[in-house]
């Protein structure tokens, strides 16, 4: 199933969980104390790191995207060709792994243009 068909189960559980449609349970450890996330708990559905097979799938619908640009922008091509070498060989898997978060799928997810995917990845926290 493409990651696309999630979109919109995606935008809506970003939404909801960003306008706070249900009260955050009470946050059990360091998390306690000022700042932002002061209060959620740590496992919170949008920073949690995406598995395997969700990342092989982003790593997919990335591809898919990727052959589907009609573009000569060497920048464009330079990321495409690094994904998908790099899902090819497992280390974009890996590196997804590690640093792809939830909410980071969700913004790849809610576009069809290869600039703004790469303006997704860059926001990734590696």
């Amino acid at each position: 199933m493409r990651l696309a068909a999630l979109l919109p189960v995606l935008v809506w559980a970003a939404t909801a969980a960003a306008c706070g449609s249900s009260p955050a349970p009470k946050s059990k450890g360091p998390t306690d104390g000022p700042g932002a996330t002061a209060g959620q708990p740590a496992d919170s559905k949008a920073v949690r790191p995406l598995t395997h097979e969700e990342c092989e799938q982003l790593g997919q619908s990335i591809t898919d995207t990727c052959h589907g640009t009609n573009t000569r922008i060497a920048t464009i091509e330079g990321w495409c060709s690094d994904v998908i070498t790099g899902l090819s060989v497992g280390t974009w898997v890996s590196d997804c792994e590690k640093h792809i978060k939830y909410v980071d799928a969700v913004c790849f997810a809610s576009t069809d243009s290869v600039r703004s995917m790469m303006d997704c990845d860059s926001a990734v926290a590696r």
